[in-house]
């Protein structure tokens, strides 16, 4: 029943099958552990094989049962892998080059980012375009091992953001560092983290670190990076500053810093280059989650 597919398939399809029955309703036989059944149904598992004893049919590979077991397509039985274990989601952007150009000049153009910035990101692999020419920013661990990537669309008239299928904010976020020593700062999106990097007054800041939207709590991965002075720099805005509120309840060693004068860091940078008077860039939310 299993066809060759992608490596998305071929990441789930190894899935262990007695995993994806217990997801779909089934109960391990108290008196036979490779038999497992439900009403109307009674499977027996040996490995990454099944057989229906009902159907009287089997097959191999959590995809096959899936699709078997659920009565649904290939393509829906992958989404409902996914759902099962998210971890052997495809955390990797699906790029598209030919689209550079668009997103280089959306985030150049429309968001001030420094030009020189934007084409050293992309060259150590943090930025990219997606076939939707959507900017892609890629979201790593503490040891540099990518774990997804925040996106965020350019055409004005469909504002998007969002994350790539099989992130993992747990894990891993957009971030960027400096050399020398200095606080880590958390921004709601990887477009603010940029900007921070271009604003002068910023400099002491050594790296910042997207959440990918208002996170609450520190995500499980950032005790890896273990930083010695944790700054929140969320929105000036009602919403930002309760997050931050919470936030610091959560972890009262964190401090605040707020985008004094704009709503968030890119509009703090927009309105900097333009001597005070704004700028036309998309500010309906310019954040990546």
């Amino acid at each position: 029943m299993s066809r060759p597919g992608s490596g998305r398939a071929d990441r789930l399809r190894g899935i262990e099958l007695e995993r994806v029955a217990g997801h779909l309703g089934y109960r391990r036989d108290r008196s036979d552990r490779a038999r497992w059944k439900r009403r109307g149904s009674a499977i027996s598992i040996t490995g990454t094989k099944y057989y229906d004893h009902i159907r009287g049919c089997g097959g191999g590979g959590a995809i096959d049962l899936a699709m078997h077991a659920a009565g649904c397509t290939f393509r829906q039985a992958l989404d409902l892998l996914e759902g099962i274990a998210p971890e052997c989601a495809d955390p990797g952007p699906e790029t598209e080059s030919g689209n550079w150009h668009r997103v280089r000049r959306y985030l150049a153009e429309r968001r001030g980012l420094d030009p020189a910035m934007i084409d050293g990101c992309r060259r150590r692999g943090l930025i990219d375009a997606d076939r939707r020419s959507n900017a892609v920013f890629v979201a790593r661990s503490a040891d540099g091992t990518r774990t997804g990537a925040e996106l965020h669309g350019t055409r004005p008239e469909r504002p998007f953001r969002g994350m790539t299928p099989g992130s993992r904010k747990a894990k891993g976020g957009f971030w960027i560092a400096r050399k020398g020593t200095g606080p880590v700062l958390l921004v709601e999106g990887a477009i603010d983290a940029l900007s921070v990097l271009a604003l002068p007054e910023l400099g002491h800041v050594r790296c910042v670190i997207s959440t990918a939207g208002v996170a609450t709590r520190l995500p499980d991965w950032m005790a890896d990076a273990n930083p010695q002075l944790l700054l929140c720099g969320y929105d000036a805005d009602e919403a930002g500053d309760d997050a931050a509120n919470r936030l610091i309840r959560t972890h009262p060693g964190i401090g605040r810093l707020r985008p004094e004068g704009a709503k968030d860091w890119n509009e703090l940078l927009q309105t900097t280059r333009s001597g005070g008077q704004g700028t036309d860039g998309d500010k309906s939310d310019p954040r990546n989650a």
